[in-house]
């Protein structure tokens, strides 16, 4: 098990630990006590960030995927991508790199984000461009992490040239 499996067994053993009545949600109020088992030590501002981000209707409760959502957040840019694999293998169930669209379709609608159903058919479309049924999110993570790395050489070149001046 290569070291992003193992971290993600691990959060979801610790998200199922705090879901005590196994409804797949767990209270706002533990979040701070599953990152800190996780080996987070969030301030409490980013705690209350979170808690705004994540239950803008003060529901009280979060689920798994919001919570992958901060923890892919907290995490350093090195293991951004290894953490992000690691999340979509949970739904990767044979182990093929791919998820089914409709599985997808739900993952990207129930993450936490305000999407529009055109953000959602977008990104559908860049994972399963020959509608095959089946989103190819190994190569999607791969071209959006490369992505964003020339946006950061872009961005710091821009920052190098501001400086000049």
């Amino acid at each position: 098990m290569d070291p992003a499996e193992k971290r993600m067994k691990d959060i979801k053993e610790a998200f199922d630990q705090f879901d005590t009545d196994n409804k797949g949600t767990i209270s706002t109020k533990e979040l701070a006590n599953i990152l800190k088992y996780l080996g987070q030590d969030p301030s409490d501002e980013e705690l209350d960030n979170y808690m705004k981000e994540l239950d803008p209707e003060s529901t009280g409760t979060i689920d798994f995927l919001q919570m992958m959502k901060i923890l892919t957040k907290a995490v350093k840019d090195d293991d951004t991508i290894d953490e992000l694999m690691a999340s979509f293998r949970v739904f990767d169930v044979d182990n093929t790199g791919t998820i089914p669209t409709a599985e997808m379709r739900y993952i990207l609608i129930e993450m936490g984000e305000k999407m529009t159903a055109q953000d959602v058919k977008d990104i559908l479309k860049e994972m399963d461009p020959d509608d095959s049924g089946m989103c190819k999110y190994v190569d999607y993570v791969k071209k959006k992490y490369e992505d964003l790395q020339v946006a950061k050489a872009k961005a710091a070149k821009l920052k190098a040239k501001k400086k000049k001046k």
